[in-house]
């Protein structure tokens, strides 16, 4: 059992402290004594942390060397505490106001490493003190040394109850990350070099040795760190003992003594040293007899110091598990800590699923004068009743924010509960008080190195939540020797039965987290083959692998309460995939009970990109009100949206439909596109762009028969390319050119040898495509993929004389309507959210984007408009001589007058659509598509299961 000082304690104690110290100043005042700062300046400060349960004797706070940047000159410090404060003394009369300045410039000197900037610095002549706290939220206070008991609250800081900002939080995480570098640096050199995320090993045996002995120590040594700073032991216990009891040379033989010690049971301790026999029995297989330490490169133990003036309390939760994850990685290691999934993020998947009702719940009993003592244990029961669980949880970063959430509602609770019981009937035990254990959160990790340190950093989160709770009552668990650790499972989750390993609560299980973002063409066959067996009957080969988490769940809690919600790509939302997984989930009672619409998610794995995201989150109860938050901005701040029909599978303020494949266009005022022509000629009538005319320009009968043709990459980049397109071709031409004879001739061949019995019936026209469907007007040329990041669909208009291949969609487009439709905002919203995608390119797709797109009946005046808006763009582009369609549409330089094209042909469209005025959200564009869809469809496919099979063959 570990108690602490509460308040009032502290508040009591400060007062004695005050006595004390004004009888000494008023004898010194009396006697005219002088330099009280050189005699009584370290008394002082020991004095005033013991009022805080600081033994000063067991930090190294006094007297510390340092250099001032004014002068360059060297001087010292009186009082230093890494991370939290630093103190000035000076005798009775002196200016607190100069005595702070030369606090301040010390601390800019250069002596003083960033990772100990302490948060505070506190002055006195020993009758007055000013205190600043520094950083993102500063104050500065003044006392004297009678009023001090008074400002016991600004003061917390020294017994370890400051708040920690989330600015300073992530300042902390980056700082402690890059000392996580430097000591893994040290171990195994600059050059090391794992994979990490979703490629590293999943195994021990398929990692480097190095690497696995690094990994296991870091992990130990994080412990021992961690210790030192948040009263697992005497304060800075570990730092003395690294400065007094080890060399360069020794250290790694020493700390394997320490290792052994701290895994001996003090009953079975014999003849070790005082140093070692301070620390207390950890257990846990932490620091068990496997992987020892040995003998250690020289420049690890200034790296350990450094890591050991560290304060580690400060860090996030959130980032204990991945700083370790991703030190393996050279280019994570010489990067500033940006790879960390932030808690922010974390909190969207779980706040809404079960932690901001709880969080509410508490507060609202909390608050109430007429809360009885049984409600308060009973919402306390109910958090305890639960199971918690992340199935691809990596290094734990949502369980351990999860945990360290719930446990402040706890403490709250419990706090609230002391405060109407009084004196009365209080548990002098923390244990029979604090009821919510790690042992109710579950992890499930297929990579070994993950899976271990999530255990470690769950203990860690559990160790600061006790803290907090001793902050709130005064005591709290002691964990020590561990007995109780957070369930995390090293195995595929994929081809493990959840049902056999996970027991099933008294209340509800809460399934979350981030699963593998790997898209339908990327999956390997394994992963495949896991899909198809977790999906059963209703495996689609359009769905992405993260949805094999969502089975998996929903397979787990066909007989349970619960339940859940992950991160995943936005793609689930989008195309053919809605129907197959939103459908399976509706006809299982499941319904959506939040989402967060596209945002960017960056990835935690280096020298990947981050990703578009969306968060859904499930429920089976009809009564649970639904949330939605969109994002003007997808790297900015959530929105949360009002709610006229509820969440749709397609993430919109909609009734639940899905878009079906149609075989002719919905709109009357649309015709249908087609493939363009497919030539099947080896090469020999459509010729490569490198072959240029190929020297048929120089055969007079040949050169009439050149055409441009455009494919895909023609399109987009502007690349000359030639065919010969031979529909009017005469026998008299073809007998008169030895050009042209030879290649028909190949033609002839080549389409005879194929194993296609099509192909081999076009043997008998050789000179033609083996597929013509090229417009004999001006025409809409669509190439079908895009890349994610234009904002326009990137259409040309050609003129009948060009040829178009079948790398892109085409339809007659005589007045331009089609090219400027298709060149809309409008178009674009529904492509994202309709069309499908080629990894993460926009795929286009007649039967579900265009057939689909629900262009309203137009006026002629609106008509006209839209014509005229794309004639515009086309203008536009024309200002742009010899730039191709990728470089006029890079997003991040398109010029201005192609930006105002496209802004007054989207008011125009916008306007044909019903709106009063130019859309400016992606949300406002897609209810209005949807509206006219619903309009345009007379039985909108509801939500239910798609057919089951494999994606069609690309």
């Amino acid at each position: 059992m570990q108690t602490l000082l509460d308040r009032a304690t502290i508040r009591t104690d400060l007062g004695k402290f005050s006595h004390r110290w004004r009888g000494r100043i008023d004898g010194w005042e009396q006697s005219g004594q002088a330099h009280t700062e050189k005699s009584f300046a370290q008394q002082l400060w020991s004095d005033l942390l013991r009022c805080f349960g600081v033994i000063p004797e067991r930090i190294d706070l006094f007297e510390r060397d340092a250099t001032r940047a004014s002068t360059g000159g060297t001087g010292y410090i009186d009082f230093f505490w890494s991370g939290v404060a630093i103190g000035e003394a000076k005798s009775l009369g002196k200016d607190l106001d100069k005595a702070h300045k030369q606090a301040l410039d010390y601390l800019a000197g250069g002596s003083v490493k960033q990772f100990e900037y302490p948060k505070h610095v506190m002055v006195t002549d020993f009758e007055n003190f000013r205190i600043d706290r520094m950083g993102e939220e500063p104050w500065t206070i003044r006392f004297t040394i009678d009023q001090i008991a008074d400002h016991v609250d600004q003061l917390m800081f020294l017994a370890g109850h400051e708040t920690v900002t989330k600015t300073q939080e992530e300042e902390a995480s980056i700082a402690a990350a890059q000392l996580m570098a430097q000591l893994y640096n040290a171990l195994v050199g600059d050059n090391a070099d794992e994979a990490v995320g979703d490629d590293a090993p999943t195994n021990i045996e398929e990692e480097d040795q190095k690497a696995q002995e690094a990994s296991v120590l870091l992990t130990r040594l994080l412990f021992l760190l961690f210790g030192d700073d948040a009263g697992l032991w005497e304060e800075d216990l570990f730092r003395r003992w690294v400065e007094f009891d080890t060399t360069a040379s020794n250290l790694g033989p020493q700390l394997d003594a320490l290792f052994r010690v701290l895994d001996m049971d003090p009953s079975s301790r014999r003849n070790i040293p005082e140093s070692l026999n301070s620390f207390p029995h950890v257990n846990g297989a932490l620091f068990d007899s496997s992987m020892p330490a040995g003998f250690l490169p020289e420049a690890m133990r200034e790296a350990l110091l450094d890591a050991c003036r560290f304060r580690w309390t400060q860090i996030s939760p959130a980032v204990f598990g991945a700083m370790f994850q991703l030190i393996k990685s050279k280019q994570a290691r010489r990067g500033d800590g940006e790879h960390y999934t932030s808690e922010t993020n974390i909190l969207k998947t779980i706040g809404p699923l079960f932690l901001d009702d709880y969080r509410q719940r508490a507060d609202r009993l909390i608050a109430a004068q007429s809360t009885t003592l049984k409600a308060l244990n009973d919402l306390q029961d109910e958090l305890a009743s639960n199971l918690y669980v992340d199935p691809a949880c990596g290094a734990g970063n949502f369980l351990n924010v999860a945990y360290a959430k719930l446990r402040d509602i706890e403490t709250d609770l419990i706090a609230a509960r002391h405060r109407k019981q009084g004196g009365m009937d209080r548990s002098l035990d923390a244990t029979i008080d604090q009821r919510l254990s790690i042992d109710q959160f579950w992890g499930i990790e297929i990579n070994w190195w993950p899976a271990k340190i999530a255990e470690t950093a769950m203990f860690l989160v559990d160790h600061q939540a006790n803290r907090r709770l001793a902050a709130a009552i005064g005591q709290a668990p002691d964990r020590l020797p561990i007995r109780i650790t957070a369930h995390i499972v090293h195995h595929n989750a994929l081809t493990l039965n959840w049902s056999q390993t996970l027991p099933e609560p008294d209340g509800q299980t809460f399934v979350f987290g981030n699963p593998p973002f790997i898209g339908q063409y990327t999956k390997t066959t394994v992963q495949t083959e896991d899909m198809k067996a977790v999906w059963g009957d209703d495996y689609n080969g359009y769905l992405d692998y993260v949805t094999a988490w969502h089975a998996q769940t929903k397979t787990l809690l066909a007989d349970r309460y619960g339940e859940f919600a992950f991160v995943t790509t936005n793609s689930i939302a989008q195309g053919q995939p809605v129907g197959a997984l939103f459908g399976s989930l509706a006809r299982d009672g499941w319904r959506i009970k939040f989402a967060h619409r596209t945002f960017k998610w960056d990835s935690e794995a280096p020298g990947k990109a981050g990703v578009h995201c969306v968060i859904v989150g499930f429920t089976r109860d009809r009564s649970s009100p639904q949330k939605l938050w969109d994002y003007p901005d997808v790297r900015g701040e959530a929105v949360l949206q009002k709610l006229e029909h509820g969440i749709n599978a397609y993430l919109i303020d909609e009734r639940d439909i899905v878009l079906r494949k149609e075989r002719k266009p919905v709109s009357p005022v649309i015709p249908a596109v087609s493939y363009g022509s497919k030539p099947t000629d080896g090469g020999y009538l459509a010729l490569d762009a490198k072959e240029g005319k190929a020297g048929l320009d120089e055969d007079a009968i040949a050169r009439k028969y050149l055409r441009k043709f455009v494919g895909a990459k023609e399109t987009l980049h502007n690349i000359e390319r030639w065919c010969l397109w031979l529909t009017d071709l005469t026998p008299a031409d073809r007998r008169n050119s030895a050009a042209l004879s030879s290649r028909i001739e190949s033609v002839r061949q080549m389409r005879l040898a194929s194993r296609k019995q099509q192909t081999q019936e076009s043997a008998n026209t050789p000179h033609l495509f083996q597929e013509i469907r090229q417009p004999t007007e001006p025409y809409l040329c669509i190439p079908i993929h895009v890349s994610e990041n234009r904002k326009y669909w990137t259409a040309l208009r050609f003129d009948a004389d060009i040829i178009c291949g079948n790398a892109n969609f085409l339809a007659a487009d005589k007045d331009g309507l089609l090219f400027a439709l298709i060149s809309s905002s409008m178009f674009m919203s529904w492509q994202r959210v309709a069309g499908g995608r080629l990894e993460s390119r926009y795929r286009f797709a007649n039967t579900l984007t265009w057939n689909t797109f629900p262009v309203p009946e137009l006026s002629d005046r609106d008509r006209q408009r839209i014509i005229a808006g794309g004639d515009a763009v086309l203008q536009a582009r024309a200002l742009q001589p010899g730039q191709s369609l990728a470089d006029m549409y890079d997003p991040l330089s398109m010029a201005p007058e192609l930006l105002a094209a496209h802004n007054a042909l989207d008011k125009a469209v916008d306007q044909a659509f019903g709106s009063s005025r130019r859309i400016r959200t992606e949300k406002q564009r897609l209810e209005v598509l949807f509206a006219h869809y619903r309009a345009l469809v007379s039985a909108p496919t509801p939500l239910i299961a798609a057919p089951s099979g494999d994606a069609p063959a690309e």
